[in-house]
């Protein structure tokens, strides 16, 4: 009996090493493994959520290119998320024509857009400064009053015609896909150029008797295409930042503010 239960304990003592060889192999396998693998070498960004508030300094030359006419625009957009910007613009738009002998027409209206940017500068890259290069998307819509106070109409067969039309009420409303620059110029100061191509949703000339000179916001009231460009003056209000998380395969979380 004695030499049987020497036996036992000999049988698993052997059982015992063989186990544990084979968990030690598994082990090293799976060390190996591991470091087969690169590391991740992750990155934290600062995005800040600054407000940006912008005036058109291309509007100011408006009068000296059109006589008569004047135009107002500013800006304000905030960086959402890392790289995409939401976007509003506004302006007002104010243009007299006075030719005696022809006619005399006045205009004035509104227009707001709204929209996103998108940055494609790398993320990371200017967390120092401010500096975007962005293409984006409008939704813009417009409402003009226009007069024309007095016309005079020529005609050697039927007879000179002379005459008004009062007030009308026209709206606009348009696609916009615009592309450019904001360069920071100083600690909360940036300087940036657009250029934008419109294309007209509605038909307001099918509304009224007489076309809209200028849409404003839009451009030129008998064309269904339009191009513009912007160069403006921003300033930058710090409202908070937020932390981002960038992994080497270029994939951003958010891991909260600070």
């Amino acid at each position: 009996m004695k030499n049987i239960f020497v036996c036992f304990i000999s049988l698993l003592i052997i059982q015992s090493g063989r186990a544990q060889q084979k968990t030690d192999s598994a082990i090293v396998a799976k060390d190996t493994s591991m470091a087969a693998q690169p590391a991740q070498h992750d990155s934290v960004i600062v995005v800040a959520h600054d407000l940006r508030l912008g005036i058109d300094l291309s509007r100011i030359a408006m009068p000296f290119l059109q006589p008569g006419r004047r135009d107002a625009e500013v800006s304000a957009d905030m960086q959402i998320i890392p790289n995409w910007y939401g976007v509003v613009e506004l302006g007002y738009h104010q243009m007299e024509i006075n030719k005696p002998d022809l006619f005399q027409y006045q205009s004035h209206g509104y227009f707001y857009r709204i929209g996103v940017d998108k940055n494609i500068l790398p993320p990371g890259q200017n967390n120092h400064r401010h500096d975007i290069a962005y293409f984006g998307f409008r939704l813009g819509h417009a409402v003009l009053q226009q007069t024309v106070s007095s016309y005079h109409i020529t005609d050697t067969v039927w007879g000179n015609v002379d005459g008004s039309i009062p007030r009308q009420t026209i709206q606009g409303l348009w696609l916009e896909f615009v592309a450019g620059l904001k360069i920071q110029i100083a600690t909360y100061v940036d300087l940036g150029w657009s250029v934008r191509g419109r294309t007209l949703l509605n038909h307001p000339e099918q509304k009224t008797n007489v076309p809209p000179y200028v849409i404003p916001g839009f451009g030129k009231g008998s064309s269904r295409q339009a191009f513009d460009f912007n160069y403006s003056l921003f300033f930058r209000i710090p409202i908070f930042n937020s932390h981002y998380t960038l992994h080497h395969n270029t994939s951003q979380h958010h891991t909260g503010n600070p």
